[in-house]
C-alpha cells in the first residue's frame, strides 16, 4: 500500500456567489469542468473556481478573488484513501465519494476542501497557515501506514 503527498501549484481562485453560472454543478459536493476551469460546489449558491478570475463572472451576485486563501496538497497512490481516512470522518470509498466529488470537511482537525480527481488521487485545499501542520500530519500518518503493510 503506497501513497504520496506533494504540493500542487495553484493558479488563481475565485469564490462565486449567486445563481449557478452555466455549466456549474448544481448538486451538492460535485465539481464540473467549465471552460478549462474546475468549479467546486461549496453551497447552494457558492462555488470555488480553480483557474477563474473575478472578471469571468460579471453576472454573479459576487465574485471574489481568493487566490491567497488556500494551498493545495496532492495525495495520490493506492493508499491515498487509507491515509486520508486516518484523519477524516467522510466515507471515502469509491462508491460513496466518487471521482469528481468534493466536500468541505475536517482532516486532522483542520478545515479543508477535499476533491477526488481520480480513483487514487485527491486534492486537499487548505489555508496556508495550516499547511505546515497538515503536511507534517500527513507525513506522520504515512509512516504509520508503512508500518501496517
Amino acid at each position: 500500500m503506497t501513497a504520496s503527498v506533494s504540493e500542487l501549484e495553484l493558479g488563481p481562485q475565485v469564490d462565486v456567489r449567486g445563481d449557478a453560472p452555466t455549466g456549474f454543478p448544481r448538486s451538492p459536493n460535485k465539481t464540473a469542468l467549465v471552460g478549462g476551469r474546475t468549479a467546486l460546489w461549496l453551497g447552494p449558491d457558492e462555488w470555488l473556481v480553480l483557474g477563474g478570475v473575478e472578471s469571468d463572472f460579471r453576472g454573479a451576485l459576487a465574485a471574489v478573488d481568493v487566490s491567497a486563501n488556500r494551498i493545495a496538497l496532492k495525495v495520490t497512490g493506492r493508499g491515498a484513501v487509507d491515509l486520508l481516512a486516518q484523519g477524516c470522518a467522510l466515507d471515502l470509498h469509491e462508491t460513496r465519494f466518487q471521482v469528481g466529488d468534493c466536500a468541505q470537511t475536517l482532516l486532522a482537525r483542520v478545515e479543508v476542501v477535499l476533491h477526488r480527481t481520480a480513483l487514487d488521487t485527491f486534492t486537499v485545499l487548505v489555508r496556508p497557515s495550516f499547511g505546515p501542520y497538515l503536511r507534517a500530519w500527513l507525513a506522520d500518518a504515512l509512516l504509520g501506514l508503512g508500518s501496517q503493510t
